[in-house]
């Protein structure tokens, strides 16, 4: 083992053991979660060091991984390097997130056998791959992807060349193999504390000589038991499809460690033990040595960050500035009303005083009676003159706004909608009583997180417009997107979908409506 292998691995051991003592709560002292880097594969994918996760990298997110990894050659046969040998292999990765569910990876690996005076520095192989994540919704804890890969090897000899053996060999191929894979992760909780379950099964086919194909499975238990400690528990094997034999064939059981920073750096160790059984018979192998060691650090960066936060700051400081305007018009209106409850009791008293004084005041209750039934009888003829959607409002508590229009995809009112809601706003300032909610509604369409918002966001504007036609409104109307959540008609048909987009009023008070009715 080479020297600079001893000192890279013990720095790793030492300085996760100084970090592991930190407290969970260290990260409050100015650091953000959302600096972490995921837990990665040794080809850049999240997961841990040899199991795939089916959890995209995230739209932006740049990993760059670099490890070592080192066992010795305690059993030698033909075509296996000298028996004492130092074996070590370095793997640099790197993925990107091109969008919310598609990743890219590429890896390039080198090895060395190292064994008394003997020495043999090789090339070792090169890998480009694409992995995928189905859509599924964002609440989920169940995620489902696919990967694929090429393997193009470019070492001038082979490593363990019986059976597909030894812990490197896709890092020390001669051949172009293809990869495929099918991967499963259910999760609990978070990147911050929680557990992942992995699971991959797939296939490898050699593209040259014998098509050699291999079945190749994998588990593994990722626990973030805090902040900057995950600990991984993996199971791989790897098997000729021709010819199952598990247990004698590549079978091993991989502890690590991975400890992270609030600065997009992780440093992990962790160890390879062979489960295999010996091979019996006049030519007695095995499939992998005892152990083998790795370690490593990963750099994991969102290019997106910044566009991001600063989404997240906009919105903040409109909604604060919004709770600021609310507090003082209610502020504003509570003052208000204390003055019109002030004067309600001084007219009052003067009317008591004046009706003790004259008997003119009774003529005038009586002249005010007459009037009050005047009063009534216009009400009614005014009740019988209302609007269509005026009535449905009062008598439903719901009115669809059926003339209020948006472009595709965006929260921009249309210009066409103003005179629509100039009246409705009009309207709603008769009836002072009510508490009115702007629904927005989306079909199930497009992503589930991307629909709450944009329903949200309409709702938002045609209340900010109707508070704009009637600033009264500011303290009775409120807005609330709800998505797909509550569709009218089945989304299977673009009418239905159609039914379903749609803007409304509904009376949160309904009980204020008898009054009125």
């Amino acid at each position: 083992m080479s020297n600079l292998m001893k000192v890279t691995l013990c720095w790793v051991a030492v300085f996760s053991m100084s970090i592991a003592v930190l407290p969970a709560d260290s990260f409050s002292a100015g650091y953000d979660t959302a600096m972490l880097s995921p837990a990665t594969t040794m080809m850049g994918t999240r997961g841990l060091s040899q199991v795939s996760s089916a959890e995209p990298m995230g739209a932006g997110r740049l990993t760059i991984n670099l490890t070592s990894t080192w066992y010795k050659q305690d059993m030698a046969f033909t075509g296996t390097p000298p028996q004492g040998a130092d074996v070590a292999t370095g793997v640099f990765a790197s993925s990107f997130g091109v969008n919310s569910y598609i990743d890219v990876f590429a890896t390039a690996a080198g090895y060395g056998i190292f064994a008394g005076d003997y020495s043999d520095q090789s090339k070792g192989s090169v890998c480009g791959g694409i992995q995928g994540a189905l859509p599924l919704p964002g609440l989920s804890p169940l995620h489902l992807g696919a990967q694929m890969a090429l393997i193009g090897g470019i070492s001038t000899s082979q490593i363990n060349k019986n059976n597909a053996d030894g812990y490197d060999y896709f890092n020390t191929r001669t051949y172009y193999d293809f990869v495929g894979k099918i991967i499963e992760t259910l999760v609990f909780g978070n990147d911050s504390l929680g557990i992942k379950f992995h699971g991959n099964q797939g296939a490898a086919m050699m593209l040259q000589n014998d098509n050699r194909k291999l079945l190749l499975l994998g588990a593994g238990i990722q626990a973030s038991v805090h902040p900057m400690i995950v600990i991984g528990l993996e199971l791989n094997s790897r098997t000729s499809l021709d010819s199952l034999n598990v247990r004698t064939d590549p079978l091993w059981l991989t502890p690590s460690v991975l400890v992270r920073t609030p600065y997009y750096f992780n440093a992990e160790l962790g160890i390879d033990v062979s489960l295999s059984k010996e091979r019996t018979g006049a030519n007695a192998q095995r499939a992998l040595e005892p152990y083998r060691i790795f370690g490593g650090f990963s750099f994991s960066f969102d290019l997106l960050e910044k566009k991001r936060r600063a989404e997240r700051e906009k919105a903040l400081a409109e909604k604060t500035e919004m709770d600021k305007k609310v507090r003082e018009a209610q502020a504003r209106s509570a003052m208000l009303m204390r003055k019109a409850h002030a004067d309600s009791i001084a007219m009052a008293k003067t009317r008591a005083e004046e009706q003790r004084k004259t008997d003119s005041m009774s003529q005038k209750a009586r002249e005010d009676s007459i009037t009050l039934a005047d009063l009534k009888k216009k009400l009614e003829e005014e009740r019988s003159k209302r609007p269509d959607m005026e009535k449905q409002l009062l008598s439903t508590g719901l009115l669809l706004l059926d003339a209020v229009y948006f472009e595709t995809g965006k929260a921009q009112i249309s210009i066409n909608s103003f005179p629509y809601l100039n009246i409705i706003g009009k309207m709603l300032t008769k009836y002072p009583k009510l508490q009115i909610e702007v629904s927005g509604h989306t079909d199930n369409v497009g992503n589930y997180d991307r629909n709450i918002t944009l329903s949200q966001a309409r709702a938002e504007a045609v209340r900010r417009y109707m508070i704009q036609v009637a600033p009264e409104l500011l303290t009775r109307i409120s807005a609330r997107g709800y998505g797909p959540t509550q569709p009218k008609a089945p989304n299977t048909t673009a009418d239905g979908r159609k039914m379903n987009r749609r803007t409304e009023l509904q009376v949160l008070n309904k009980e204020v409506l008898i009054e009125y009715n």
